[in-house]
């Protein structure tokens, strides 16, 4: 092999060298790249999930509504020992006024007072109050349920309530003398 040669060959092995150098750095600036592109992904996806909405509930509150020979507040209820009234719980939007429409589900009354008894009826979404004894003042219980709204957010609520149990008084006895008169007997001589 010449002189010449020698160098060309020289040459072509150095500038072969030099590309895979080049190649390796290329190869771990790649991998740098990819990790730093790995990191971007991951702020991006978490920017992503802090910008998604939440799902935030049509209906703010429930309330208890009770049946009865008058109307009725929410959340209160006074009736006499004997009586029964039934439960219903109703939700509400923010304006604690306006049914919000969400559908109830997972329903239960809690209420252990002997004044009277609350006890969730068969369609599992309203309960029947009977007063047993009187109470003294009014006495607390809870409502809790799971509303699924219209737009099907599901949230869990509870709302207190009270029942208040009045003592019967029987009526009084119908009156039966409506007037009185003086009798006099004949005088004697």
């Amino acid at each position: 092999m010449s002189h010449e040669e020698k160098e060309i060959l020289k040459h072509i092995l150095r500038d072969q060298g030099q590309i895979l150098r080049d190649q390796e750095e290329n190869h771990r600036l790649v991998k740098k790249i990819e990790g730093e592109l790995d990191h971007v992904a991951s702020i991006v996806r978490k920017i992503e999930r802090e910008l998604r909405p939440h799902p935030q509930p049509l209906t703010a509150s429930i309330a208890v509504q009770f049946s009865g020979e008058s109307s009725m507040p929410n959340n209160a209820l006074t009736l006499n020992v004997g009586q029964t009234s039934q439960a219903s719980i109703l939700p509400l939007l923010a304006d604690g006024v306006t049914p919000s429409g969400g559908t109830l589900s997972a329903v239960s009354y809690v209420f252990a007072d002997p004044s009277a008894t609350v006890v969730l009826n068969a369609d599992g979404l309203t309960a029947t109050v009977t007063g047993v004894a009187p109470s003294v003042g009014a006495v607390t219980g809870t409502a809790t349920a799971t509303v699924t709204d219209t737009d099907q957010a599901v949230f869990t609520f509870s709302q207190a309530f009270t029942v208040t149990t009045l003592a019967v008084t029987p009526p009084p006895p119908a009156q039966l003398t409506q007037s009185i008169a003086v009798q006099f007997t004949t005088p004697t001589p």
